[in-house]
């Protein structure tokens, strides 16, 4: 097949595909979860002001752990999958990485870091192409995260590493894109063909109330522009109760009521997790 190139990144996007068409991104905007600067200062401003509602401190940990993992590869190929923009904490992993690595940052989005376009169910690589894959905030917005799981164990190498980030208690963010939520063992199930390295909390069930909180006062909108305004407004009346995961997040308890949870995982040929021993996993008390 062939395959077009816009704005400098190749669209491997099949023909045949139902959901992305190659034609759509033939425009800097489209299609995109990218919310970039605005032509407005003003409107800029506002947004620098908006305090997040989800506390995340864990993200800059894990990537450090993964730097120290490859420190001894000398030129580790690494592929981003949503990586149109640094998610959190991934400046820290390119400034440990050695010169020679190899950063494949793609997305289903033009954005400022997108260098290659292609849908997460069909990887347009090679079986063994990589030390580390990541997928921070994404396969709740893919139809098939199963599909998409398999296709990230297919380029990866023996012994390559998994890194995911995926909400467990949070309300629809990514409009008409936004599919799926997964539970600590519903996510450990979804690597089930990877070894576990670590898994546990992004952020908490202080994160998982101030989302609460802010989409109940959403649920009054009752158009578009109401919805932004109140989104904006609610942001700075709840934000101060993801603070509570400094202390939540050290109990087990917290697994049930997370906002979002993380998964590292290694690549190991004809390992299963059996779903007795996965049961068996369960962290909260609610057995």
């Amino acid at each position: 097949m062939k395959f077009p190139i816009y704005f400098e990144v190749p669209v491997f996007v099949s023909e045949h595909n139902e959901v992305f068409k190659q034609e759509d991104f033939n425009t800097p905007e489209a299609p995109s979860i990218f919310f970039g600067n605005s032509k407005n200062p003003a409107i800029n401003f506002l947004r620098k002001l908006r305090p997040d509602v989800t506390l995340n401190y864990t993200s800059k940990i894990n990537y450090t752990k993964l730097a120290d993992r490859l420190s001894h590869l000398e030129a580790p190929r690494i592929l981003v999958i949503g990586g149109s923009i640094d998610g959190t904490g991934m400046s820290i992993l390119k400034q440990k990485l050695p010169q020679q690595t190899i950063m494949v940052e793609s997305d289903v989005a033009q954005g400022p870091n997108t260098n290659i376009i292609f849908d997460a169910h069909h990887i347009p690589f090679q079986a063994n192409t990589f030390d580390l894959v990541i997928v921070q905030a994404v396969l709740e917005h893919v139809l098939d995260p199963f599909q998409c799981v398999r296709e990230i164990e297919r380029v990866l190498h023996e012994n390559g590493i998994v890194y995911a980030e995926t909400p467990f208690m949070q309300q629809v963010h990514g409009g008409k894109y936004d599919f799926h939520r997964f539970t600590d063992l519903g996510h450990r199930r979804l690597f089930r063909n990877f070894e576990e390295i670590d898994r546990g909390l992004v952020a908490g069930p202080g994160s998982s109330l101030a989302w609460s909180l802010r989409y109940f006062f959403l649920s009054f909108a009752v158009n578009k522009t109401m919805d932004r305004i109140i989104s904006y407004v609610s942001s700075f009346l709840v934000f101060w109760l993801k603070y509570f995961d400094y202390l939540l997040n050290h109990n087990k308890g917290a697994y049930d009521g997370a906002c979002g949870l993380y998964f590292i995982g290694t690549k190991k040929t004809g390992y299963v997790l059996p779903d007795h021993e996965l049961l068996h996993q369960y962290k909260g008390y609610r057995s």
